[in-house]
């Protein structure tokens, strides 16, 4: 018990002289707090600035919980995380727009994205002789090198998904008067249809340039290399054939299925179901 009020009176110093920006002396802070010795201190060093034998308190615990405090004083060695920042200049961003109808096999599909043997089992469907002409591979790009360059791809490009659901309503035949619908034999089925569609996002960076994160500072968005043009070509390709068409089998009975990609540039692709 006497641990917990400690930290909540300590937490309370501080946050009272950060809103007053008033220092303090190593004294007072043991007298006001609790605390046995100044050595607290230094596990304290994020939120605190000293100034010839002064404390001062930083404006960030402003944003600090007292439970998330409290794990500072007696556990954790960090509050604030620290991040690398990339920026990715040239990035592909695909969308699927899929029924929801078989959601279970879709995030089978996808899941199977993260798994090294079923990426060997879509190497094996689509054949190395497709994929090397895909690339525009050299006759000596052995086997092996190939299977290497898609993991090297899902390793450093594929790092997830997500997924949001929207609702849409489409017309399930050629342009008709109403006159002509509510006409319609019942074995033609709704002319408009309302459908909940999973629109199935991936990110795909290009080229990334990553700078340690410094606050206070302007980071200018990086410049694109000379090579990002081929580069894109590379994972369009990767991507079309080893996530587009496996996500596509397992839909059955669809109209249509939609793909739309953005960032680098603009393409709208649609498998449309052949006619018997």
């Amino acid at each position: 018990m006497r641990k917990n009020q400690t930290s909540k009176e300590t937490f309370n110093f501080l946050v009272l002289h950060a809103e007053e920006k008033s220092s303090f002396s190593g004294q007072e802070f043991i007298e006001k707090t609790g605390v046995d010795s100044t050595d607290i201190l230094q596990r304290l060093d994020e939120l605190l600035e000293e100034k010839d034998g002064l404390y001062f308190v930083k404006p960030e615990i402003l944003r600090v919980r007292l439970n998330d405090f409290k794990e500072l004083l007696y556990q954790k060695k960090k509050l604030f995380s620290e991040y690398i920042l990339e920026i990715s200049p040239s990035i592909l961003i695909y969308e699927f727009f899929m029924p929801l109808s078989r959601e279970d096999r879709l995030r089978e599909a996808l899941d199977n994205l993260f798994y090294r043997d079923t990426i060997e089992q879509r190497i094996q469907e689509i054949g190395f002789a497709q994929i090397r002409a895909g690339l525009d591979l050299e006759n000596s790009y052995s086997d092996a090198k190939i299977s290497q360059l898609v993991f090297d791809f899902m390793e450093s490009t594929i790092g997830g998904y997500s997924i949001y659901l929207v609702n849409g309503r489409y017309r399930a035949d050629k342009l008709a008067s109403r006159a002509e619908v509510v006409n319609r034999p019942f074995a033609y089925g709704s002319y408009i249809v309302d459908e909940t569609t999973a629109i199935v996002r991936f990110i795909l960076p290009v080229k990334t340039d990553a700078e340690k994160f410094e606050r206070g500072k302007i980071l200018e968005p990086a410049t694109d290399s000379f090579h990002a043009s081929k580069r894109a070509e590379l994972i369009r390709w990767l991507f079309l054939n080893f996530f587009a068409e496996a996500l596509i089998s397992v839909v059955q009975n669809e109209d249509e299925i939609w793909l739309l990609e953005s960032g680098m540039r603009s393409a709208f692709y649609r498998w449309i179901k052949r006619e018997e």
